[in-house]
């Protein structure tokens, strides 16, 4: 009888576990197709580009394993265009593919320094840490900020212009805030730099980024297809500023956010503190680089406004400023608040945003630092309630 009873036991806890082993292989089984749909949502992920002469024929690319595969041939200009760098970027720059026999196209110093594989290969590793001089807080801090600039185009791919070796379009991508980046650059040598900066971090996703070869000026996207382009110090590079930024407007789509980050002037720092307009004069005996463009914000503001963005709003301090703009139509990127004066942005956003910045290292609850408040355009020790309108 107690053999029985234990044979019973036994064989109960036999089938048990093979009943456990049948839910398991269900459950197992039933996670098969959302794992693998997973795996293929970011298989498909397709960056939608544009013939750069036309701006009609839709090129759409895949990465694969960080190469691009696509359609490059626009029938309609009777061009294809190639892949660089042994197959590592998609080249659609207007002469990618063509061999002129008497043109050459000039660049100037902004432009062509950046095409030296010395610079390219200095550029992380020195060079862009050098940019402390001017006031840029480092990498972490600019990563920050521009993250909360780009919330409007979070679920979308993000073009990085201008993207140098990569610095920010592989935080962009580990961020997993977009479904695809899209680093561009103009230089080759960068571009390679990039390519292999990319390759060494296992974690990056190949299949969700594209290294692209492109020219600011002709933008290789159709109009009103970019959710968000960031351009991180660059625009004082870019031979015509105002062409670029009438192709970034045209590129971007309803709502879209373009943000950047560039130098300002010499006499910027002071101006922060007495005022912007009582400097500038002062502007004039600066010695004007020639490979490079410093700013004012009054210019940069004006060059958002003349190609159709708005909602201007910036962080700065010394040389250092990170700006963003948008494409009206989309939403507001201000959430409905409008000052009744200043900047069009919570002035406690814009508060906090340069708190944790440390632009304003002496801050608790308002300001306890005596300048020239950003927002009230007046010498405070302390902020003042906002203000708001509709």
């Amino acid at each position: 009888m107690r053999r029985g009873a234990q044979h019973a036991r036994v064989q109960q806890a036999v089938g048990a576990a093979a009943a456990a082993r049948t839910v398991v292989a269900a459950a197992a089984a039933a996670q098969v197709p959302e794992a693998a749909a997973a795996a293929d949502a970011h298989a498909s992920v397709t960056f939608d580009l544009a013939c750069p002469i036309c701006h009609t024929t839709p090129l759409r690319l895949r990465s694969a394993g960080g190469a691009p595969q696509g359609n490059t041939h626009c029938p309609r200009c009777a061009r294809t265009f190639a892949c660089g760098g042994n197959g590592a970027y998609a080249d659609l720059t207007l002469t990618s593919g063509v061999q002129q026999a008497a043109y050459e196209q000039r660049f100037w110093g902004g432009t062509s320094i950046f095409q030296s594989p010395l610079v390219s290969f200095v550029y992380e590793r020195g060079w862009r840490q050098g940019f402390a001089w001017a006031g840029f807080p480092g990498v972490d801090k600019e990563f920050d900020l521009a993250m909360d600039y780009l919330q409007p185009g979070y679920g979308h791919v993000l073009v990085d212009m201008s993207c140098g070796s990569g610095l920010f379009a592989r935080r962009f991508l580990a961020s997993n805030r977009f479904s695809g980046v899209v680093a561009a650059d103009f230089s080759e040598a960068m571009l390679a730099q990039a390519r292999a900066f990319f390759r060494e971090d296992p974690s990056l996703d190949a299949s969700r980024y594209l290294l692209l070869r492109a020219d600011v000026g002709r933008l290789p996207f159709a109009t009103g297809s970019v959710a968000a382009l960031h351009a991180g110090a660059a625009i004082h590079c870019w031979p015509n500023p105002q062409a670029a930024l009438a192709e970034i407007s045209r590129v971007l789509r309803p709502g879209g956010v373009f943000v950047a980050s560039t130098f300002l002037n010499a006499v910027a720092p002071l101006g922060q503190l007495v005022g912007d307009e009582l400097v500038a004069p002062l502007s004039q005996f600066e010695p004007s680089p020639r490979a490079y463009k410093w700013w004012s914000e009054a210019e940069l503001h004006d060059l958002c406004t003349s190609v159709g963005l708005a909602d201007f709003r910036r962080a700065r301090s010394n040389r250092f400023i990170m700006f963003a703009a948008s494409k009206p139509g989309g939403g507001d990127a201000t959430g409905g608040r409008r000052l009744l004066s200043g900047p069009s942005e919570d002035p406690t956003d814009f508060c906090s945003r340069q708190d944790r910045l440390g632009f304003f290292p002496d801050t608790g609850v308002g300001c306890k630092r005596f300048y020239r408040c950003e927002i009230v355009g007046a010498y405070s020790f302390r902020c003042p309630p906002p203000r708001f309108g509709t």
